[in-house]
């Protein structure tokens, strides 16, 4: 080993060094370098290593080497002491760390003293201090100035060098302290922050320091300073150890501080040659500032972007405290100048040469002093700048100072810039994206935890193995290929593909491939960066499931039904089809009394029911809550064999309802009503033929539950006819073309009145009248019902109100009530409020609501009942007997009465199973205690059969048909009452 590269790396400022040996090539080469350069501490840097060693050396190192694990051992060569210690990083590469052993015997530092003797200022002593304290392992070193009669008042200690310190303030002497020193010429203190002679020594206990010596300086047994080490662990004093202070102090006694020279060059601060990085950085500032008088100082990097110019602050002191500013943009000022001519530069007048320079100039200074740092290719990469307030008188002397530091801080410059880049590139290497560092084989050499994360894979079990091990098996090298070429030509390739987890199973991934060049422009390694979309396709795909399918049914919804229309009506195959539109019956009431999540159940089993019916050339959609579409496609060539075919599918389709349904608990009978709209592709649209559809199914609605309809012209004409007398009907709302007529109601036994029923008329302005089976259907479809059921029982209220107050005896009034109007919200407060405004006894009142009105929701209906009980109401249940389950009900029902329906009276003559069904009824009405009133009741036979089973009241033609207001009042004027 050569001495010159011993007296390199045995120099302070550059241990400890850490290189990597190359096993395979035997090179080992330095990692890290304050210099900036390549060193190779070998005579000959590219012969074979250990082999150049001397064999003292070489076998304990390869001895180490070939342990396969590494070690540490400490050897003394070229009269040094080192430690050495060897770790084994990856493959064929080892790391070596060399470390020059500072803190050699006290004997051979002893034997260096004399050779010191002939320093004589305190710059030239610091040698001796900073190996003192590395010798003795002390934390800090201070070097302290005594003044009998300081600037504080009496004696008082001021710090003139340190080691390992911050900053330290001039402090009191205690006079206890002072007298020990001069007598005893050296103190060790144990627990030092405690001990009363140095409770002047407040920093003692912030400091956190245990033991401590001090040693006196003296010139002629003169006190004139003190030597003070430190320790910040408890930490015993040897008689050898103070033996070596006190002959370092009696050196130190030939140098006092009134001793050095006076001339005006200023001196670098000692500590500068040991610091690195920030501290390196700040010292140097802060010393520039301090001697110049500067206000602001800044060590900066420059960093242009397009047009303009940036610094990017590394170290910044305003009025010595340090500081951390954001990017700045340049002015055109002393700044960018530096940056352009690469020139040390002094400016005295900055306000008359740089009258643009906006930022500079709001500092208020007037003169600046700067430096240019160079990058590591000559190039100018930032600058060392003061502002200062006056100009300087002689600026040369501290120029050259500062020129004499423009290397090292180039080189600490750059240190912080890499320090930053490293741990920026270290939060971007842990990103939540994999990231996967190859070589230009694809052999993998690092990869991040995101990348354990998503694929399974530890880092030792891809580190040196191929990428493709990552990949699925029919991948073969045309990706490969793919990849390298779109990198060569474009930087980078993009894509999804297929990754393979370590639990065997693919899932897809987003991936970026970029390369890394050599210095001939070869790609030398990959950079890969991937996350895994699997959520985000499952997403992709609900949503298209969403988009185009029913999520409850999974049939297609409306909008690939409206697709699938348009490409069927495209098509020019000369084929009929049938477009089938499903509304099941009575589903409302279901969904209302047994739940929702009931009802969706439903559905699901309609659906299945569905699969069904042959599937070739069928399309299924959900449409709607309730409504589905079926949608056949080839039904031959001619109408009328489409027309038998599209009839064949809905009768099968009815037979798919014939049997009840399991849910749950509960057995639904459900039907359903079809409408049937028959195209071929003739030009006709896709919304033309829904409506057609949708038109047929409500004509099958009205015709009866479980029917079916195909759409004919006569139809849409019978629609359009509906349409306009339902205008017509909100305009006779307005102009009072409504009216009531009345029709009495009598026991069956003497014939005496029992009660009126209003019933709705509408007579046009003409004169002519609109059949109620024509208008109310049409009201109770649209929200007109509402408003008329408001008029209907107001306007009959009031009446009877009147006949009650004008002394016409009539038992009570029967009103009707829509299913629509029973079920709005508030309806009972409306009621309320009728009898409350008309005067109307609730007793006297009673309202007809149907049995289907009450099935449609149970729950609620029979709730709304009792409130309508509350109030003294009287309640009957109209068109008993036509509905579903209505004895199964019965019991709970709060009602006053139950009205058969016409049906049963008109062949109650002649049929004796309606007979029968009447006195069912009568005889469940007894036990329930309802009143009876038969509807429709025309001829004296039926009045006598009714009689007969024991029925009370009935109203119909036989008597009386509905009147007028006038015409009933005459009738009542003599007609006794019940």
């Amino acid at each position: 080993m050569s001495s010159t590269a011993l007296s390199q790396i045995s120099s302070p400022r550059q241990t400890p060094l850490f290189f990597r040996l190359d096993m395979h090539s035997q090179r080992l080469v330095a990692l890290t370098d304050v210099m900036q350069t390549p060193l190779y501490w070998l005579d000959e840097p590219r012969a074979s290593w250990p082999a150049q060693l001397p064999d003292a050396l070489r076998h304990p190192i390869e001895q180490l080497l070939a342990n396969g694990q590494g070690g540490k051992i400490s050897l003394r060569f070229a009269e040094q002491q080192w430690h050495i210690a060897i770790a084994h990083e990856q493959n064929d590469f080892w790391l070596i760390c060399l470390q020059h052993q500072r803190q050699l015997p006290v004997a051979d530092l002893a034997l260096q003293l004399p050779r010191l003797s002939q320093m004589a200022s305190q710059q030239q002593y610091a040698p001796l201090l900073e190996t003192l304290k590395e010798t003795l392992g002390a934390d800090r070193l201070i070097l302290w100035h005594y003044q009998a009669n300081g600037e504080l008042g009496g004696e008082q200690l001021s710090p003139v060098f340190t080691l390992g310190v911050e900053s330290l303030y001039p402090i009191r002497g205690d006079s206890r302290y002072i007298r020990a020193l001069r007598t005893r010429k050296s103190l060790s203190f144990s627990e030092a922050a405690h001990q009363p002679m140095l409770s002047q020594h407040l920093y003692l206990t912030n400091a956190g320091v245990r033991s401590r010596l001090d040693c006196a300086l003296l010139e002629q047994d003169k006190l004139f300073g003190v030597l003070s080490l430190e320790y910040l662990e408890q930490t015993p004093i040897s008689d050898e150890m103070l033996q070596l202070v006190r002959h370092s102090a009696q050196l130190l006694g030939h140098w006092q501080p009134g001793d050095e020279s006076h001339d005006d060059e200023p001196t670098l601060p000692a500590e500068l040659h040991r610091l690195t990085g920030i501290d390196y950085c700040k010292t140097l500032v802060q010393w520039a500032m301090t001697i110049s008088g500067a206000r602001i100082g800044l060590i900066g990097e420059y960093q242009p972007r397009g047009q303009e110019l940036w610094i990017i602050p590394r170290c910044v002191f305003h009025e010595q405290t340090f500081s951390t500013l954001k990017p700045i943009q340049m002015d055109p000022g002393p700044g960018r100048e530096l940056f352009e001519h690469g020139q040390a530069l002094y400016v005295e007048d900055l306000p008359l040469r740089y009258p643009n320079a906006t930022k500079l100039l709001a500092t208020n200074a007037n003169a600046y002093v700067g430096i240019p740092l160079h990058g590591a290719d000559g190039t100018i990469m930032g600058h060392l700048s003061l502002l200062l307030d006056a100009p300087l008188a002689d600026p040369e002397p501290l120029l050259d100072q500062l020129s004499s530091q423009h290397e090292r801080a180039a080189i600490e410059l750059r240190r912080l810039a890499a320090d930053d880049a490293l741990r920026l590139a270290e939060v971007a290497f842990n990103t939540h994206d994999g990231l996967v560092v190859m070589d230009h084989h694809g052999i993998v050499l690092k990869v991040n935890l995101s990348f354990s994360r998503i694929t399974g894979f530890s880092e030792v079990e891809v580190i040196g193995h191929s990428i493709r091990q990552l990949r699925p098996t029919y991948y073969g090298d045309d990706l490969k290929e793919v990849v390298r070429r779109a990198v060569t030509e474009q930087e980078f390739w993009l894509g999804e593909e297929q990754c393979l987890h370590k639990d065997g199973h693919l899932f897809p991934v987003r991936l970026m491939v970029s390369g890394v060049k050599d210095g001939q422009g070869e790609i030398s390694h990959f950079i890969c960066s991937f996350y895994d979309i699997t959520q985000e396709k499952e997403a992709a795909r609900h949503i298209e499931q969403l988009a185009y399918y029913d999520d409850l049914s999974g049939l297609y919804n409306r909008r690939s039904l409206n697709d699938a229309l348009q490409r069927t009506l495209g098509e020019s195959s000369g084929q009929w089809g049938a477009l089938l539109l499903v509304d099941l019956d009575n589903f409302k009431s279901i969904n209302d009394s047994l739940g929702h999540a009931c009802g969706d159940q439903l559905l699901q089993a309609v659906v299945r029911r569905f699969r069904e019916l042959p599937q070739d050339n069928l399309i299924q959609a959900r449409i709607s809550g309730d409504e589905f579409a079926l949608l056949f496609t080839q039904l031959g060539q001619g109408e009328v064999t489409a027309k038998i075919l599209a009839e064949h599918f809905a009768r099968e389709l009815m037979g798919l309802f014939r049997t009840p349904f399991d849910i749950g608990d509960h057995k639904l009978h459900c039907s359903a009503s079809v409408g049937i709209s028959l195209f071929t592709s003739n030009g006709m649209d896709h919304l033309t033929l829904m409506q057609q559809a949708d038109t047929a199914t409500h004509i099958a609605k009205r015709t009866g539950q479980g029917s079916y309809v195909f759409f004919s012209e006569a139809m849409a004409q019978q629609e359009k006819n509906r349409l306009t007398l339902t205008n017509q009907l909100r305009d006779a709302l307005r102009h009072h073309e409504l009216l009531l007529h009345y029709q009495p109601q009598y026991r069956v036994d003497n014939g005496s009145l029992s009660g009126i029923e209003a019933l709705l008329r509408w007579q046009r302005s003409d004169g002519t009248m609109v059949p109620p089976g024509e208008f109310i259907p049409i009201a109770e479809e649209t929200s007109l019902i509402l408003e008329i059921g408001y008029w209907v029982m107001k306007t009959a209220c009031a009446q009877y109100s009147f006949w009650l107050n004008q002394g016409l005896q009539i038992p009570h009034l029967s009103v009707n009530v829509s299913a629509r109007q029973f079920h709005t919200q508030g309806f009972v407060q409306q009621v309320e409020y009728i009898l409350r405004d008309t005067g109307v006894p609730p007793s006297r009142l009673l309202l007809e609501v149907t049995e289907s009105v009450v099935l449609e929701n149970r729950r609620e209906s029979i709730a709304r009942m009792h409130q309508l009980k509350e109030l003294g109401i009287l309640l009957s249940i109209d068109d008993f007997g036509t509905g579903y389950s209505s004895l199964a009900y019965l019991r709970d029902l709060p009602a006053d009465e139950v009205k058969l329906d016409r049906s049963f009276i008109q062949t109650l003559v002649h049929s004796e199973q309606d007979k029968a069904i009447v006195k069912a009824i009568l005889d469940l009405a007894q036990v329930f205690r309802f009143t009876v009133t038969a509807e429709g009741v025309e001829d004296e036979a039926q009045l006598a059969i009714l009689k007969e089973l024991g029925c009370q009241h009935y109203q119909g033609f036989l008597t009386c048909r509905p009147l007028p207001v006038r015409a009933l009042e005459q009738l009542l004027g003599g007609h006794p009452a019940d």
